[in-house]
């Protein structure tokens, strides 16, 4: 149905497809990207939100009791609990402590600057922050009246027994001085990756289905314009083909009402030469030529005019040849010609029309002998042309054509011979249309000119016979 003629439609329509799809694709990128980009902040946010409610808990124990480092291990442990949440940690910034909970992390936590990174592991969240301590009170009670808070960590409960236990006690508890802290926090992926690859696939399934929907809507638009395409054509080749069918009908009278008067002169002509002296009717003669001349123009007239119908037998090639050379043997005595022909076993036997080939190949090897010099070769080559189509070529030493005549030696009344009237290679053109077949022309690289016809190969009846 979509075949030949079609190329810029349908070219014109893979265009239209190709940019609607491509902006398809674009809006739904920007769509998937703008929502990635949504799920990064959100994703971020949530990461600065815990390490703000870490930074919170720190800085809520004002006081540096003998349970705070314990609570903040508690709290990150907490944390570390947390579905997303892989690894949390404090360091404090040129100093020795730093607590973790969760999954070990991959570099010193006191490499970390902060900010926020992403990486093929996770969400990468780091915060500074400062923490200024107040000391504990003496142990068991507050402060008394005009005791200032001292730099000490702990304080005893009576004299130099509460000192010693102090110093006991201070050296046994790790302690959290006031300073620059870091704060890291490590978020896994995956569920943001889960997220992006279902909004990837989406919009994935969104573009393909676009493009499916698009490819039907050019399809079914093109169908239809292919359908009154077709219609249009088959109106034209009605209109065409009644028209032909008067051509043929108005050539067939014409041939009728010109031939019988022309017959008739013939025969009186020719009975006035056979009645005179010998040597006298010599005058005569070019009425009998003209009449002759003029039979075979209307015979050529009426073989372009009307349509040839075909008859697919088994045709020997071979055979065929040797009855053209008989019927051609006096044209090539009068230049002194030689025809010869080569013919590929295989396709010795081919199937067409009989009568319409051998018509053919009367046409092409009349063409060849006309234009060829005298003593030369006129040659027939039947040859394979793919695996499954035939090839004859009528090859002869003539001039050739032209570069200026060649897109028009197939057309009807074009000649370049004196006298011809250009229908020799139009019926040749015409037969070949009808029957599938494919005439051309190609110039011998040794000089001279190669008519051609192709066909397709069938295997015939008479090849199996022969191979045997």
């Amino acid at each position: 149905m979509f075949l030949g003629g079609r190329g810029p439609a349908w070219g014109l329509a893979a265009l239209v497809l190709s940019a609607g799809w491509a902006l398809l694709a674009a809006w739904q990128w920007g769509e998937y990207s703008r929502e990635k980009q949504i799920w990064m902040s959100n994703w971020e946010g949530q990461g600065q939100a815990i390490l703000s409610a870490i930074v919170g808990g720190i800085r809520g124990h004002r006081r540096m009791g003998q349970f705070f480092l314990g609570q903040v291990e508690g709290m990150l442990e907490e944390i570390a609990s947390l579905p997303e949440v892989q690894a949390v940690g404090i360091v404090a910034l040129g100093g020795s402590l730093e607590l973790t909970a969760g999954k070990p992390f991959r570099r010193p936590l006191s490499e970390v600057s902060s900010g926020i990174s992403w990486s093929e592991i996770g969400l990468l969240v780091s915060r500074q922050f400062s923490l200024e301590l107040e000391p504990p009170g003496p142990i068991g009670r507050g402060p008394r009246r005009g005791e200032g808070r001292g730099p000490r960590w702990w304080q005893g409960s009576s004299g130099s027994s509460g000192e010693q236990g102090e110093e006991g006690l201070a050296s046994q508890v790790r302690t959290i001085q006031p300073g620059e802290y870091l704060a890291v926090l490590l978020l896994s992926r995956e569920t943001f990756d889960l997220q992006c690859r279902r909004a990837l696939h989406t919009r994935a399934g969104i573009v393909g289905l676009g493009g499916l929907l698009l490819g039907a809507s050019a399809v079914a638009v093109l169908a239809v314009w292919e359908r009154e395409r077709i219609r249009a054509s088959r109106r034209v080749l009605e209109v065409q083909l009644r028209h032909q069918e008067s051509l043929a009908a108005a050539a067939t009278g014409l041939a009728h009402e010109t031939r019988n008067p022309l017959n008739i002169i013939r025969m009186r002509v020719q009975s006035l030469v056979d009645s005179l002296p010998e040597g006298q009717g010599q005058a005569l003669t070019p009425i009998l030529e003209e009449c002759d001349r003029l039979t075979t123009r209307i015979n050529q007239f009426l073989a372009f005019a009307r349509p040839p119908e075909q008859h697919v037998d088994t045709v020997d090639c071979e055979v065929l040849l040797e009855e053209l050379r008989t019927v051609l043997e006096p044209d090539l005595q009068e230049k002194q010609l030689s025809l010869s022909w080569e013919i590929c076993p295989a396709h010795r036997w081919i199937q067409a029309d009989r009568e319409l080939l051998r018509q053919v190949l009367f046409n092409l090897l009349g063409n060849a002998i006309a234009f060829s010099p005298p003593r030369e070769e006129v040659k027939v080559c039947i040859l394979p042309e793919r695996k499954k189509a035939w090839r004859i070529e009528v090859l002869d030493r003539g001039p050739g054509v032209p570069e200026a005549h060649r897109d028009y030696v197939f057309r009807p009344y074009f000649s370049t011979r004196p006298g011809g009237v250009g229908l020799g290679l139009a019926i040749v053109a015409r037969i070949c249309e009808v029957c599938g077949w494919k005439a051309g022309y190609r110039s011998r690289a040794e000089g001279g000119a190669c008519f051609y016809i192709v066909g397709p190969y069938e295997r015939a009846k008479g090849e199996d016979s022969a191979g045997r």
